[in-house]
């Protein structure tokens, strides 16, 4: 049995103001991914919008120093990741293999 290539696609989203949502989108196609902050601060994420930005649930929170990783053999649509952090200026970083 052959093994899937799995190509990677970096993504890069700058949250210039605390408490802010920003959107990142996943492509279509996704297998498998995994989110972290570049520097060491906490970040919120979700699936669906409204909710980040004021510590709504649902969310979920990426703690200093950690990271989200997706399960494996995914095959996402094209989703929205929405982010945002107490901190400005920090960098959320997303690989997604597909």
């Amino acid at each position: 049995m052959m093994s899937e290539i799995l190509s990677p696609t970096l993504l890069n989203q700058t949250l210039t103001v605390a408490d802010t949502e920003y959107s990142i989108s996943i492509p279509g196609g996704t297998k498998h991914f995994s989110v972290q902050c570049r520097t060491a601060f906490a970040v919120r994420f979700a699936f669906v919008t409204a909710k980040v930005a004021t510590s709504t649930a649902p969310f979920a929170t990426i703690k200093s120093g950690g990271a989200y990783t997706s399960p494996e053999k995914l095959n996402m649509a094209a989703a929205t990741l929405y982010v945002a952090s107490a901190e400005a200026g920090v960098v959320v970083e997303v690989v997604c293999w597909s």
